[in-house]
């Protein structure tokens, strides 16, 4: 008989996985609430670049035929007698179980936060709060333009400094820089957290004017006197503020409640995505609490490996990261390490740049033919390693 595999989430990962699962040994169903998938990366250029481009697409279309999917939140998992209770009121029993659910940004940890994004928008929940932030760069024709990172995690981990880089841009091609001061706040003691790629950007900052302050841990934001006040009580005046907010995870019930983090991601093994205490169930992407980037290439090499376990192979993740990075100006790098090397010192190009672009436009191909796309990946994974970069970047 055919193993059944329930997959709850058809983002990046759950997608990966469903469509890498050989139908002819596997039961395979996809749950999600929503009947859309979205390629999130795109936010930052529809906030700061106005793009229209269309950003999501069915689930269903990219679902192989055989792979059943239902549009219905997951209201509840029982992990020790393996069952899915289902908004829509069904119950789904499994042999095995993928959470591929993703993280989603909470406003209610920063006192103001919600108004600030009804009226200034961000980049990391929504089209239409993108939209905003597009419509307030547009806006401002003097002042403080401020981005501030309102806590950890949150997904894409370059994102924060994309949104600087590419609103710094914007700004001076409009003639507008020098009456618009752009403003970067993180709680980190350096711009960017990882070191190595903190000595590629933080010179770019400076000579692109770009102010920037350590240390600020945001606490509350009051927007009548239009004032960000940190933790350590230093306060930020602006005239337009984005805000990237912290992220949480899954909403679902989870028994037993001791795989869930304080924040609801859940505890699993680094090397097997295994859910804590389970052979049988694993959790990949944004919703695990493994010490990872959130992000979608994570998401994409989790599920490659839990494809390959559920298929009888021992394999593991070595904590990869490859996230592509914008630097403005047509500029960009990437963020690559594993969990034996730091990130590399990877120097800004027009090739990364446009190698983010390009993969952009090829993401729904990726997600629906993994079988044209794996051995181009793993080609260049391999070329890309960390240990191999690090000797010529250093």
């Amino acid at each position: 008989m055919k193993r059944r595999v329930v997959i709850i989430g058809g983002g990046s990962g759950g997608a990966i996985l469903a469509n890498n699962l050989p139908l002819e040994d596997f039961e395979v169903t996809v749950v999600d609430r929503s009947p859309y998938h979205y390629y999130w990366p795109w936010l930052l250029y529809v906030a700061f670049r106005g793009s229209r481009r269309p950003m999501k697409r069915e689930i269903r279309s990219l679902l192989k035929p055989g792979v059943n999917f239902i549009q219905s939140g997951a209201q509840s998992v029982d992990l020790n007698n393996r069952k899915v209770v289902l908004e829509n009121g069904k119950t789904l029993d499994y042999d095995y179980l993928v959470v591929a659910t993703g993280s989603r940004p909470t406003y209610g940890l920063i006192g103001g936060h919600e108004k600030a994004v009804e009226k200034y928008g961000d980049y990391h929940s929504t089209i239409e709060n993108a939209e905003r932030v597009w419509k307030t760069v547009n806006s401002l024709k003097q002042g403080t333009f401020a981005i501030v990172v309102g806590g950890d995690p949150y997904r894409c981990p370059p994102s924060p400094l994309e949104g600087v880089f590419l609103a710094e841009e914007f700004f001076r091609s409009r003639g507008l820089r020098d009456r618009v001061k752009v403003v970067f706040a993180v709680p980190y003691p350096r711009p960017y957290p990882a070191e190595p790629m903190n000595e590629v950007v933080e010179p770019l900052l400076k000579e692109r004017g770009v102010e920037y302050i350590t240390f600020f841990t945001l606490d509350r934001i009051e927007e009548d006197r239009k004032v960000a006040v940190s933790m350590e009580g230093e306060e930020l005046k602006y005239d337009a503020l984005v805000v990237v907010p912290p992220h949480v995870g899954t909403d679902m019930k989870i028994s037993p409640e001791d795989v869930l983090t304080t924040d609801r991601f859940i505890q699993a093994d680094k090397f097997t995505n295994n859910i804590k205490g389970f052979d049988d169930a694993f959790v990949i992407g944004d919703a695990s609490a493994v010490p990872v980037a959130k992000t979608g290439v994570t998401a994409h090499l989790q599920a490659g490996v839990v494809a390959r376990r559920l298929q009888g192979e021992d394999a593991r993740n070595n904590g990869r990261t490859n996230c592509p990075f914008d630097l403005g100006y047509g500029l960009g790098t990437f963020v690559i390490s594993d969990y034996n090397n730091p990130v590399v010192k990877l120097p800004p190009s027009r090739f990364s740049h446009l190698a983010k672009i390009a993969f952009a436009a090829a993401y729904w191909d990726m997600v629906r033919y993994p079988e044209l796309w794996n051995p181009i990946f793993e080609a260049y994974f391999e070329a890309t390693e960390p240990a191999k970069l690090s000797k010529i970047y250093v």
